[in-house]
């Protein structure tokens, strides 16, 4: 008789808490950055701590004093790691404590016989799936995983009101050298401290002139209304493409041009060939990175600015693109006519414009988001119309990816379209997404597009073709053919 094998299973509980006590400087009480803020309304809004993160093996030989002495570093060098939240009684902005000291938890996992990877990424996952207290817990999870009484992997999960993406690059950096002096750069509190100075005030209201600008002039809404939100209603869709980072590149030798923005005029085009709508208007996330004080500070400081780029003057030098797969149907640059998108001068023609919006957009993308919000509900009530904003470009790439690289040629661009995939990953209905947020990251094969989208506002259809229009658009107006 044949019996099916049996897996280990994977433990559930908790070997062993091993106290981290720390201090540190910087404590005090104060209002939230504007980068704090931008990332507690993301909190709140998709009821998730958002956390940033994952299991990664140790070196050989580490103990679990050493991940111990990891915690304990990253809580006293970095005030954001170390600070609670008061939350009004009635809701509203939360004020923030950063604590001088005190103790957190490093939890130790054995893998009980299984696989320490499994392990591994199921404490991940509990750690991400678990909520976060804000005002009692401090926002990093970290957990060692031990196989056979020695530590195979640590899982470190963060929020992203603690840090984004450069703020955890920041913190790998800083316990790789511990140095021994103190953290440079302003921190949350400080940064919050300048934003209400006269300088600080004087960014956010050139940033609010610039949003009003756009708000008074824009389309009311980016995409197309569907008929009804889908059950489960947040859907994220992904493609991965070979060809897209190859056109992506050719475009970019090509013209010259950041390619950056060369990305936001393939995207704008992009949601002009699904939708019709023009100008259109992004909200590229913005790193602050480059702003004084903020290069290595363990903090969130990105911030989605808004910019809009004309497009529709642009496509009378089009190149048919042929018919879309994955159910999107065809749609034109123009809005009419049966798959046809911009290229040769119609393409630099948007890029022209797609690199003016890019500079604007990190020039104006360091202000207060709640006065963004009340901006869009006066502007909105005074045309009569609710105006929607929510369309998100986050831009992942390495910029460093193919430099000194040959230019790709068409021919090599044209070979790689057929490995393009496309799928539907996540079905839910919470936590929720933004409207239309795009992420665009480098993988191993070419480049990942991953569309986190909400299904009363963007159909399937429509994101399943702005997914495959993004790459046929970038292929043409390389100078490449898709079949």
């Amino acid at each position: 008789m044949n019996h099916a094998p049996v897996e280990t299973p994977v433990p559930a509980t908790v070997a062993a808490h091993i106290p981290v006590v720390f201090e540190g400087p910087g404590a005090g009480i104060g209002p939230l950055s504007w980068g704090q803020i931008e990332s507690w309304n993301a909190v709140t809004t998709l009821g998730h701590w958002m956390p940033i993160g994952g299991a990664l093996p140790v070196r050989p030989g580490t103990t679990v004093e050493d991940l111990a002495g990891e915690l304990r570093h990253h809580l006293s060098r970095h005030p954001s790691l170390r600070t609670l939240l008061r939350i009004p009684a009635g809701g509203g902005t939360p004020t923030q404590e950063v604590h001088a000291s005190g103790s957190a938890v490093l939890q130790v996992y054995e893998t009980g016989g299984a696989d320490p990877s499994a392990v591994a990424d199921l404490v991940a996952g509990r750690f991400r799936d678990t909520p976060l207290d804000f005002t009692a817990e401090y926002p990093i999870r970290m957990a060692a995983v031990l196989h056979d009484g020695v530590p195979s992997h640590v899982v470190a999960l963060i929020s992203h009101f603690a840090a984004d993406g450069a703020g955890a690059q920041a913190m790998l950096r800083d316990v790789a050298a511990r140095p021994a002096g103190p953290v440079d750069g302003r921190q949350p509190l400080d940064q919050a401290q300048w934003q209400r100075s006269p300088a600080g005030r004087r960014q956010n209201e050139a940033a609010q002139r610039h949003f009003e600008s756009i708000l008074r002039t824009m389309p009311p809404a980016r995409f197309r209304k569907p008929l009804a939100a889908r059950r489960p209603r947040y859907w994220r869709g992904v493609l991965d493409s070979a060809a897209l980072p190859l056109a992506l590149r050719a475009l970019t030798a090509r013209t010259g041009a950041d390619p950056s923005a060369v990305l936001l005029a393939v995207f704008a085009l992009a949601v002009h060939a699904t939708c019709g709508v023009d100008p259109v208007v992004v909200r590229p996330l913005v790193s602050n990175r480059f702003r004084p004080g903020l290069a290595d500070v363990v903090c969130t400081a990105v911030q989605a600015g808004l910019c809009q780029v004309p497009v529709g003057s642009a496509s009378g030098a089009v190149a048919d693109a042929g018919s879309l797969p994955g159910g999107g149907g065809a749609g034109s640059v123009a809005g009419g006519g049966a798959g046809s998108v911009a290229g040769g001068g119609g393409f630099e023609e948007v890029l022209a414009h797609a690199k003016r919006a890019t500079m604007s957009a990190y020039k104006h993308a360091y202000f207060d988001q709640r006065d963004l919000f009340a901006l869009v509900d006066r502007v909105g009530a005074e045309r009569g119309e609710r105006l929607e904003i929510g369309c998100f470009l986050n831009d992942r790439r390495d910029p460093s990816t193919g430099v000194g690289s040959p230019t790709p040629t068409a021919a090599e661009i044209a070979a790689a379209l057929p490995r393009t995939v496309f799928d539907w990953t996540v079905r839910r209905d919470a936590p929720g997404f933004e409207p239309m947020i795009l992420d665009v990251e480098d993988t191993p094969g070419g480049l990942r597009c991953t569309a986190h989208t909400d299904t009363a506002h963007i159909s399937p259809a429509d994101t399943s073709a702005l997914l495959h229009h993004l790459e046929r658009i970038a292929v043409t107006a390389s100078g490449s053919r898709p079949a």
